[in-house]
C-alpha cells in the first residue's frame, strides 16, 4: 500500500502545475495605435498561454480576435498583442482579454491549464469628421512615479480621449522587469485599458540593454517610431529626433545611425505635408521629444534637416520636451512658424502636464504644474 501511495504521489508531482486564474495575468490590457478603424490590445501574462480578445458593441453578441502569424496562432508566449479591426467610429465597444495557460506544447500534443478572463473594458474611436477631443500629454517623467501621480491628480477629471507620452518616460530600461514596472504604472494611472495611449520615443528610451525590447511592449503607429494619424478632423504628426549627441560620440560605441533615421523622415515629411489627410485637416499638431526651436544644445541636426519644410508648414502648435524646463515660444520668435510649447522635467518643482482640447473649430492648450497652477492657456 505504501509503495502504491508513493507511486501515485510521484506521478502527481510530475504533472504540470496549473496556474491559478488570478495568477495568469501579469498586467492589465492597454490600448495602442487607435488608427485606421482599429485598435491594438496588449497585455502580459506570467505563464505561456493562448490568448484572444472578445469584443463588440453588444456584450451579448461578441466577436473573437486573435493574432495569426503565417497561418499559426501566435501562442505559447507571455506578451500578447491583438489587433481589433473594422471598428466603427463613434460607437462604444466592450472587450475583455482571455488567456488559456499552455502547460505543454508538443509536436503532436498540447496540454492546457486554466483560462483567465479580464473584466470588461470599454473604448470609443472617433468618427472621421468628429470635431471634439481632449488629450493629455506627459513628458520626461523618467520613471518618477510620484511626479506622474501628482500631475495626473490635476487632470484626472477632465474627460480625456487619449494620452500621449512624449518621450523619456521609460528611460534607460535595463531589463524587461524594469520596463514593465514603469509601463504598468503609467497605464494604470491614466486608465489605458479604456483610453488609448501613444508612447513616443525620447532619447532615453534608446539607451540601455532593454531599449530594443521596448518594441515588444509598445506598438508604434504603422510600425515606425514616427508617423501621423487623425483624431477626428485633427491631424497629428509625430517625429523621432533620435539621440541628442552625434552618432560617432564614444558613448554609443558605433551602434547608432540616427543620421539615417532623420534622413528617412525627410521623405516622410515631404509626403505627409502634401497628403490629403494633412491638407484637409481642420487643425494640425506636431509632436516630437527634442525641440527644434528653443533647444539650447549645440547639436540640432533636426532643424538643419527639417527646418526648411517646417518653417512653411501650417501647424497650429508644436509640443516638445527634453530640456526639463517649461517654455513657451510664440510663433515667429525663434524662426518657428507655429507656437512651441516645451514641457518641464521630472522634479516636482519643474514637472508639467499639457491638456490639448478641441471644441468645434477652437483648439486650446493648457499647461499645468503639480500644484494645479495654470502656467499657460491659449487658443491655437
Amino acid at each position: 500500500m505504501r509503495t502504491v501511495f508513493t507511486l501515485l504521489w510521484t506521478c502527481l508531482l510530475m504533472q504540470p502545475a496549473w496556474a491559478q486564474e488570478s495568477r495568469i495575468f501579469r498586467t492589465q490590457p492597454y490600448l495602442q495605435s487607435p488608427v485606421d478603424g482599429g485598435v491594438t490590445v496588449t497585455w502580459l501574462t506570467h505563464v505561456p498561454v493562448y490568448s484572444w480578445v472578445e469584443y463588440g458593441t453588444d456584450m451579448a453578441h461578441l466577436s473573437v480576435a486573435r493574432t495569426l502569424l503565417d497561418g499559426q496562432a501566435l501562442c505559447n508566449n507571455k506578451i500578447h498583442r491583438i489587433r481589433l479591426s473594422g471598428l466603427e467610429g463613434g460607437k462604444t465597444y466592450y472587450y475583455r482579454v482571455c488567456s488559456r495557460e499552455i502547460l505543454a506544447y508538443g509536436a503532436y500534443s498540447k496540454t492546457f491549464g486554466n483560462t483567465a478572463r479580464s473584466e470588461f473594458h470599454t473604448f470609443r474611436l472617433p468618427e472621421e469628421d468628429e470635431t471634439d477631443f481632449t488629450a493629455l500629454i506627459f513628458n520626461d517623467v523618467h520613471k518618477q512615479f510620484k511626479t506622474i501621480d501628482a500631475l495626473y491628480e490635476q487632470v484626472k477629471d477632465c474627460g480625456y480621449d487619449f494620452v500621449i507620452f512624449n518621450g523619456d518616460v521609460i528611460d534607460d530600461p535595463a531589463n524587461e522587469r524594469e520596463a514593465v514596472e514603469a509601463l504598468m504604472h503609467y497605464n494604470e494611472t491614466v486608465g489605458a485599458a479604456d483610453v488609448p495611449v501613444f508612447y513616443l520615443r525620447g532619447n532615453h528610451e534608446i539607451r540601455n540593454a532593454y531599449s530594443i525590447g521596448l518594441r515588444d511592449l509598445l506598438e508604434y503607429v504603422h510600425g515606425k517610431t514616427y508617423g501621423a494619424f487623425n483624431w477626428g478632423d485633427t491631424r497629428f504628426v509625430m517625429l523621432d529626433c533620435g539621440e541628442d549627441k552625434p552618432d560617432d560620440h564614444w558613448v554609443y560605441y558605433g551602434l547608432n545611425d540616427f543620421s539615417g533615421l532623420r534622413e528617412e523622415q525627410v521623405g516622410f515629411l515631404e509626403e505627409e505635408l502634401k497628403s490629403k489627410p494633412f491638407r484637409r485637416a481642420a487643425k494640425r499638431v506636431l509632436v516630437h521629444h527634442i525641440p527644434l526651436y528653443g533647444n539650447d544644445y549645440d547639436y540640432n541636426p533636426c532643424l538643419e534637416l527639417w527646418g526648411a519644410m517646417l518653417e512653411k508648414a501650417p501647424f497650429n502648435v508644436s509640443l516638445n520636451a527634453h530640456t526639463h524646463v517649461y517654455a513657451y515660444h510664440p510663433k515667429g520668435s525663434l524662426g518657428n512658424n507655429y507656437p512651441v510649447f516645451i514641457g518641464g522635467g521630472y522634479d516636482l518643482d519643474d514637472a508639467t502636464v499639457m491638456v490639448l482640447t478641441k471644441r468645434g473649430d477652437v483648439l486650446k492648450l493648457k499647461v499645468l504644474n503639480v500644484q494645479g497652477e495654470v502656467l499657460k492657456e491659449m487658443e491655437l
